[in-house]
């Protein structure tokens, strides 16, 4: 409490047995005008004198600390909760049923960030507030010790000699060990951080018990006929020589994708076009021109209106007819309508690869084909991402070439 009062003023302050400390402390206060008038008149230069104000103010005595001082009370606090087992003290008096969050795992990987922090400490706001509730709450933390991420930390660490001697097996003992020490690491953080859990006893993906666990559920799996073989495209790295997920993959902000249009000369056309079969090219666009040489087939909606141009500078086009006016702005040429068809009439047209003497076909696409852009017709690469791969399978019976190209 503080308490100021005018200069000239008497004052006694009595604090009783009520008060902090018991007894009776009285300060009287007697006024200072006259000593303020002369220290007015007096040099600015000497000694500081003391606050006029000083025996007036009455402040609370107290053992608890001004200020936090979390570098130490942090540390006291948590070997409290964990000398006296508070957390298991809590499961065994918990009256209230159970309560499992299950820990989706961090990479064992390198020292914890931001991330890593509003993960953990969110799921163990989430785990007091249930123990507030009389709950018995398991909590088991668990670490990723497999991937990528590890091998790479421990290939940075190495030198470029030591890499190339490297197997296989002793990347992988490298990695384990790595991860182990990096559990340790982590698992001392996150108990800095307060968060209660099983610490002691952890699961961890390089555990041989865990790991028998993961056998049995894909044999239970494989028997159940969930499991089967055969191929998909997966993102590589020629830096890394692995598969990448998708999470993995980064591309730059300033990144700009050249795309390209294309014209496939027709060699046999599906019934409903022969009447314009001379000169005709399928045309196509699109934003990845490396995957040009792994086309095999072109995609086209059943439900979208195609049509035959012909172009000014010579020749016939087949084209969606909703994009006729935006490829002629785009080639700079005039494109004059023959005729309309249905996506479905040209199933079955055959074109020549542009760079290879091999001849693939039109195929039915799904919904992924629109007119907002391009052509209507998609070029198709089944090595090369998985729409198109879903196409390349759905036809394998009614296209060979196809098929051999996507098994090779």
């Amino acid at each position: 409490m503080l308490v100021l009062l005018r200069p000239g003023a008497a004052f006694t302050r009595s604090i009783g047995s009520a008060g902090i400390g018991g007894g009776v402390i009285r300060r009287p206060f007697r006024s200072s005008a006259p000593r303020l008038k002369e220290r007015r008149r007096s040099s600015t230069k000497g000694p500081k004198e003391a606050s006029i104000y000083k025996d007036s103010v009455i402040l609370p005595v107290t053992q608890f600390n001004l200020r936090a001082n979390a570098v130490v009370r942090d540390i006291e606090i948590q070997d409290f909760w964990k000398n006296e087992n508070i957390y298991e003290l809590l499961k065994e008096e918990s009256k209230a049923g159970s309560f499992t969050l299950h820990d989706g795992p961090p990479y064992a990987n390198g020292d914890l960030h931001i991330g890593h922090a509003l993960n953990k400490i969110l799921k163990d706001i989430i785990n007091r507030s249930q123990m507030l509730q009389g709950k018995r709450v398991e909590f088991v933390p668990g670490w990723d010790c497999h991937g990528l991420p590890i091998e790479l930390k421990v290939l940075q660490s190495m030198k470029q000699e030591e890499r190339k001697g490297l197997s296989p097996l002793d990347l992988r003992i490298k990695a384990a060990a790595f991860a182990k020490e990096t559990v340790q690491k982590q698992s001392a953080s996150f108990q800095r951080y307060g968060v209660w859990a099983d610490w002691e006893k952890p699961y961890l993906t390089l555990q041989p018990e865990y790991e028998a666990a993961q056998i049995d559920v894909f044999g239970a799996m494989y028997l159940k006929g969930h499991i089967y073989r055969g191929f998909k495209p997966v993102h590589w790295s020629p830096s890394s020589r692995t598969a990448l997920a998708e999470a993995e993959l980064e591309y730059p902000d300033n990144h700009v994708s050249k795309s390209i249009y294309v014209g496939f000369d027709a060699v046999t056309v599906a019934p409903a076009l022969e009447e314009y079969k001379e000169g005709l090219r399928v045309a196509i666009w699109t934003t990845t021109p490396w995957t040009i040489p792994a086309n095999l087939a072109v995609a086209v909606n059943n439900k979208i209106d195609y049509s035959v141009v012909d172009c000014s500078a010579g020749g016939r086009l087949l084209v969606a007819k909703d994009l006729i006016g935006s490829l002629a702005e785009t080639i700079g040429q005039k494109l004059t309508e023959v005729a309309t068809f249905k996506g479905a009439d040209l199933v079955g047209t055959t074109y020549r690869h542009p760079l290879y003497d091999r001849v693939s076909q039109v195929v039915e696409g799904g919904e992924y084909i629109t007119t907002e852009s391009g052509t209507g017709l998609v070029h198709t690469a089944p090595g090369h991402g998985q729409e198109d791969y879903q196409t390349g399978e759905e036809e394998r019976p009614r296209a060979v070439s196809l098929y051999l190209v996507t098994e090779s």
